[in-house]
């Protein structure tokens, strides 16, 4: 009986030397990562992804893989990511759409924009144009608001709903005293495409998917919505020059994992996406496309989409917007 006890244990000993020690928490990453973009491809957020995606996977050593998953203005992405597992390997570039406007437009959203993502950094500020056909008889900000007194909801805009231009259009239809009609687009180059067939007149969008069509002449840009004027369109006034003081919206993206993503990765999340800011080509890149690359830490992260929460919350229900 001892003589089977004392084999036995030296059995376990013996598999327990041979196992070797047990492994630590498996270093990450060790496949490729999936960063989610709400809207279709071509759009400031998909390229503002796309520029940092290829950053940020030479310095992971494993590829970042941009997945767009258009629809509801973000909302298909978002509660994917909000769903996927917390392990570091499903990422997304959040917008003003996705984490400040949505959850005050639609209604049951089957995720909570706060609590169910984790803040890794802000990426970039947005500036909006509000550009137009050039067969419309508008060749500045006054001319398009004296159009549309004159004939009250007879023009249209194209917009992605829920999203920062849309909401820009909104703020500036109050703000003016006018009336356009919103015409939906599941992402920017739709939008502009059919502007730029002459399906709708105007266009309300991010700056840098509209920069070709302007530099070739098929659309025509009015008025920039950002504080000041922006390099490349110098000779675009801003909507405050305009008439409208103190007028200003700009749109914002960041990068968010689901909750329960371990720390650690959302430390070294932190600290990789602001070492790829700080790169002079990503700058560089950025700044073709009328984008302001704004490093954060994950607290002031956090901090900033509860602010825009609010903010945009008291202005939405000020002008009465539902979209759901």
């Amino acid at each position: 009986m001892h003589r089977r006890t004392f084999a036995a244990g030296a059995a376990a000993m013996l598999a327990a030397f041979t196992a070797g020690p047990v492994p630590a928490q498996e270093a990450w990453p060790q496949r490729p990562v999936r960063l989610l973009v709400g809207f279709t491809p071509g759009g400031s957020t998909d390229l503002a992804a796309r520029i940092v995606a290829q950053a940020l996977g030479e310095r992971l050593g494993k590829p970042v893989v941009v997945e767009n998953k258009p629809g509801a203005s973000g909302n298909i992405a978002t509660e994917f990511v909000a769903k996927s597992a917390p392990d570091g390997y499903t990422l997304m570039l959040c917008t003003i759409p996705t984490h400040a406007i949505n959850p005050h437009l639609y209604k049951n959203l089957p995720y909570d924009h706060l609590r169910d993502f984790a803040p890794i950094s802000l990426v970039a500020m947005l500036p909006n144009i509000v550009a137009v056909h050039p067969q419309l008889p508008a060749r500045n900000l006054q001319e398009l608001v004296a159009l549309a007194k004159q004939e009250p909801a007879k023009y249209q805009f194209a917009a992605v709903p829920g999203g920062s231009p849309h909401l820009t259009a909104e703020v500036f239809k109050d703000t003016a005293g006018i009336q356009l009609q919103l015409v939906p687009y599941k992402g920017a180059s739709p939008a502009i495409t059919d502007v730029i067939a002459g399906h709708v007149p105007i266009v309300f969008e991010n700056v840098a998917p509209t920069m070709a069509f302007i530099q070739s002449g098929k659309l025509r840009p009015i008025a920039v919505t950002s504080p000041s004027r922006l390099p490349g369109l110098e000779s675009v006034p801003t909507v405050a020059e305009s008439g409208y003081p103190g007028f200003a919206v700009e749109g914002w993206s960041g990068i968010v994992a689901p909750t329960g993503t371990p720390a650690a990765v959302l430390d070294r999340l932190n600290v990789e996406v602001r070492a790829v800011l700080a790169q002079p080509e990503v700058q560089a890149r950025f700044v073709q496309l009328n984008l302001r690359a704004r490093p954060s830490s994950r607290d002031e992260f956090g901090a900033f989409m509860r602010e825009q929460t609010e903010f945009w919350g008291k202005l939405i229900a000020r002008i009465g917007l539902k979209l759901d």
